[in-house]
């Protein structure tokens, strides 16, 4: 039987929550065979194979070492080895729900004029939204209204020509952006996208109350740059209300007495700025 899904899953830096995102993958209520999953390995001092030879008769797994840092890079190393029709990019600190990927399989079999599927961090066991509040319903994904309704790790693909620009992401001297960017470059292509919160994954909260302020900063300095580079009306107008929010947030949280909160959302202004500008 042939793969219906690829699962990429670039690494680096982490081994035990790479551990348990494989043992949820081995505890999917679809067939072994109805996914591969390619672990795009970029360590240079951890050492993943004790863990990846727990699964490799456990599930389709393909390990591949590369020495070239960057998630961008490394997601499109996994689209040079995925085989299946459709793919996604869980993170390596996600972990899935028994039927996430048949879940997403399901929702684009029923839609079959849908080419990327969106669905929600959550947390099933506290009910709880993570990252943003999401949508209850179904939605399509439009320059509008993707800061509420798109996640990458919840991207599930139908393969098509696009590749990541390896200037952006984990590893390249913008914190972020890759996942926007191509996400932007399916509009351009006018590809159909669409949200649904049929589909449930669990990751780690990320927000800048959490992360600590150097990722804050290269985290906003890289969606400055993506702003930049795919510079319309509509991105400058949403460039422009992303910094606003965070004056609001920042006004907020010296009002409450929250410096280092104050000081993050400072920073989320500051990269947000840096990025836009310093983009060529």
């Amino acid at each position: 039987m042939s793969k219906q899904i690829s699962l990429i899953i670039p690494t680096y830096g982490r081994y035990g929550e790479v551990e348990k995102l494989l043992k949820t993958l081995t505890e999917q209520n679809c067939g072994k065979d109805d996914f591969e999953v390619i672990i795009v390995d970029q360590n240079d001092k951890i050492d993943l194979a004790p863990v990846t030879s727990k699964y490799t008769d456990k599930l389709n797994l393909v390990h591949c070492k590369i020495s070239v840092k960057g998630i961008a890079n490394a997601k499109n190393k996994g689209l040079e080895l995925s085989t299946a029709p459709i793919v996604t990019f869980p993170d390596d600190d996600c972990t899935y729900y028994p039927d996430t990927i048949t879940s997403a399989l399901s929702f684009l079999k029923a839609h079959p004029e849908v080419d990327v599927a969106y669905g929600r961090l959550y947390d099933r066991e506290t009910k709880q939204n993570i990252m943003r509040d999401w949508p209850k319903g179904d939605k399509p994904v439009t320059i509008f209204n993707f800061h509420y309704t798109y996640s990458a790790v919840t991207a599930f693909i139908r393969k098509n020509d696009i590749r990541f620009d390896t200037d952006f992401g984990v590893g390249s001297s913008y914190g972020i952006g890759e996942e926007l960017d191509y996400l932007l470059q399916t509009f351009k292509l006018k590809l159909n996208s669409y949200y649904t919160p049929a589909i449930d994954i669990w990751h780690p909260q990320l927000n800048p109350d959490v992360m600590n302020p150097e990722k804050v900063y290269y985290y906003a300095k890289g969606y400055g740059a993506i702003c930049k580079k795919h510079l319309s009306p509509v991105m400058f107008l949403t460039f422009l209300m992303s910094n606003f929010f965070q004056i609001l947030q920042m006004i907020k949280a010296l009002f409450l007495f929250n410096t280092p909160l104050a000081k993050k959302r400072w920073l989320a202004l500051k990269g947000r700025v840096v990025g836009f500008y310093s983009f060529k």
